[in-house]
């Protein structure tokens, strides 16, 4: 690795956008040792005692994997078991603090170590993880990360992560350890809040918020909250949470029946909206409130925590009654067209992990500039920086996780539990509107044959809604439906193959192959998508070789541009019953180069030429 400028931090800016506290923590990215054990003994000879400096031969710019080029080793082969090794000081200012270690995400199973000491254990390569270390925690520390990823383990979910050494077809490089920041944060060891969740109602103008309070004794504690849009304060009110900790207290009543305690530490609480100042988040206008809080003592005026986040009041609905066709998607009442970009979260130097937050705002903005609204992220869990500038440019998010690739107990409970945990970390996001937990039955071939796979997927719709019922669920997307809130279907075909009529698009889920819905289930008037189509691809700047797209690859930039808006007009056609389609997709990755972007980012046609025609279709 070449020498680098120690000071320069990369990704050095706060990595939870929804949750921040300014001034207390400490980014531990940059340079960390490194040592990859492909005969796994670091656990034998005790690679995590402080005195094992030597084991480390290589250094490694975290937060980038070791396959990336950013990472300073670019090594793709298979390394199944590898090492991290830092140090770390804690400033004299947050020694008499509680000191909590944050990763963004490791992938994919992980064994935590402080001074030589076993802290705690991960699973799971898309969710991060957050860790008491206060007990371990000196003025000087060693801080030493096992990781071991399985490269050819089709049990758990890799997504594209491809399990042969050489990338091909549709899957890409695989990416281990380490891929977003690592951080300290250091709160009070009396009263911090743990957890904020945000449910708006734009029907009523209200807000209901769930905070989880860390505290024993909550007498003369006081929680202040303060929402404001544009700097202007909406609403402030101040909680008392003496009642924490009295379960046989129901309701307060001088809080007019607006607190709901729920645990010694979790509560429920609704704030009004004056309806004069709701402001509803959309693609056009994506209104967003700040949302300010603080714990202190009433009496002696000690402020022992103080939180930074925002929120959205949209919502995501299905039309009860059918248009002339099916049923329609709803945002904040009225019917959305969904102008879709997949899109893999691959940068060409960090692979998961973008190189800078100016890379992953100017992807977001890309999809505004073509004139699409939204995304579909595919076979990954993005990173929250990302979905947080999805919110502020206000483009609609179909959220997704990697699939596994066979069908086993320990497969179904890996995506699950990861699953489960991606939709609660990302529910405050306005912008994800759908939650995806199945690609084109990766992981559930032969779900055909065998009926517990089909109820498998019908579980996964039913558990999702129970732990979010405010957003829309497709249970499988692409085909082999059973329940699900978006008929969504895949097309790569010619356009001559589309159905010119909705009797005929209903007659042909019979004849697709694979069948859209799985028997005994049918089609129930649910909104249709196209989810995944198109995919032309163009190569420029480069020799061909190995490179593909759907179909032949096309030779001008003027060729793909009419091809991809003939394809649109056919849609345009179709809109009375197609509500949306998700163009595959909106930058090259690797082999593929089918995007209307390279993986450079440079656009294969001028994107505000593709805008203007969008501009004059569907609604």
């Amino acid at each position: 690795m070449k020498e680098r400028d120690q000071n320069i931090i990369p990704r050095p800016e706060y990595p939870r956008p929804q949750f921040i506290r300014e001034n207390n923590w400490i980014n531990l990215n940059g340079e960390w040792e490194f040592a990859f054990d492909d005969t796994n003994i670091g656990l034998k000879e005790k690679w995590y005692k402080n005195d094992s400096s030597t084991k480390f031969t290589k250094k490694i710019l975290v937060p980038f994997c070791f396959q990336s080029k950013l990472s300073g080793i670019e090594d793709t082969s298979f390394h199944d078991f590898i090492w991290y090794r830092r140090e770390f000081e804690i400033p004299q200012e947050f020694q008499d603090k509680k000191t909590i270690l944050h990763f963004g995400a490791v992938d994919y199973r992980c064994r935590v170590y402080l001074n030589g000491d076993h802290i705690d254990s991960h699973e799971g390569g898309y969710i991060g993880f957050s860790l008491d270390i206060t007990d371990y925690v000196d003025q000087k520390n060693i801080l030493v990360v096992r990781v071991e990823d399985p490269s050819q383990n089709l049990e758990i979910p890799r997504g594209k992560q491809y399990w042969q050494e050489e990338i091909e077809r549709i899957f890409y490089p695989r990416v281990s350890g380490i891929w977003q920041t690592v951080w300290l944060e250091f709160v009070s060891p009396e009263y911090y809040l743990k957890r904020l969740k945000f449910i708006p109602d734009i029907d009523k103008s209200e807000l209901i918020i769930e905070f989880n309070i860390y505290g024993t004794e909550f007498s003369n504690i006081v929680l202040l909250i303060e929402t404001l849009f544009n700097e202007q304060e909406i609403v402030k009110e101040e909680i008392s949470l003496e009642f924490l900790g009295k379960l046989e207290q129901k309701i307060t009543p001088q809080l007019n029946g607006r607190l709901f305690p729920k645990t010694p530490d979790r509560f429920k609480y609704k704030i009004k909206i004056p309806e004069n100042m709701l402001y509803l988040w959309d693609v056009d206008n994506p209104n967003l409130y700040d949302f300010h809080l603080s714990i202190y003592n009433k009496k002696t005026k000690e402020i022992y925590d103080s939180v930074k986040s925002y929120f959205g009041m949209r919502k995501i609905s299905i039309s009860d009654l059918k248009s002339d066709y099916n049923k329609q998607i709803l945002l904040n009442n009225t019917p959305i067209y969904q102008k879709l970009f997949l899109v893999q979260g691959y940068w060409p130097e960090g692979l998961y992990t973008a190189p800078s937050e100016e890379d992953i705002v100017k992807d977001i903005q890309y999809i505004k500039d073509f004139g699409f609204n939204g995304l579909r992220t595919h076979q990954k869990a993005f990173d929250p920086r990302f979905l947080y500038w999805c919110d502020k440019i206000g483009v609609l998010v179909w959220g997704e996780i990697g699939n596994s690739f066979i069908f086993t107990m320990d497969s179904q409970l890996r995506l699950l539990n990861e699953f489960i945990t991606e939709i609660e970390r990302d529910f405050n996001h306005p912008s994800i509107i759908t939650w995806v937990p199945i690609n084109e039955s990766w992981g559930l071939r032969g779900t055909i044959r065998d009926s517990k796979r089909a109820s498998y997927t019908v579980s996964l719709y039913y558990l999702i809604k129970s732990i979010d019922p405010t957003r829309l669920v497709v249970d499988d997307d692409g085909w082999w439906h059973t329940k699900t809130d978006i008929c969504s279907r895949h097309f790569y075909a010619d356009i001559k193959h589309l159905p010119k009529l909705f009797e005929d698009e209903i007659k042909s889920h019979k004849r697709a192959l694979p069948k859209i819905y799985l028997k005994p289930f049918e089609y129930k008037e649910e909104p249709i998508i196209y989810s995944e189509m198109g995919g032309f691809g163009y190569l420029i700047d480069e020799k061909v070789g190995d490179k593909w797209g759907y179909g032949d690859l096309i030779e001008s930039s003027e060729d793909l541009f009419n091809k991809v808006l003939n394809l649109l007009k056919e849609f345009e056609k179709r809109k009375s019953w197609i509500q949306g389609f998700c163009y595959t997709e909106l930058y090259d990755q690797f082999q593929e180069v089918n995007g209307l972007l390279t993986m450079n980012r440079k656009p294969k046609f001028p994107p505000g030429k593709l805008k203007e025609q969008l501009e004059k279709m569907f609604y």
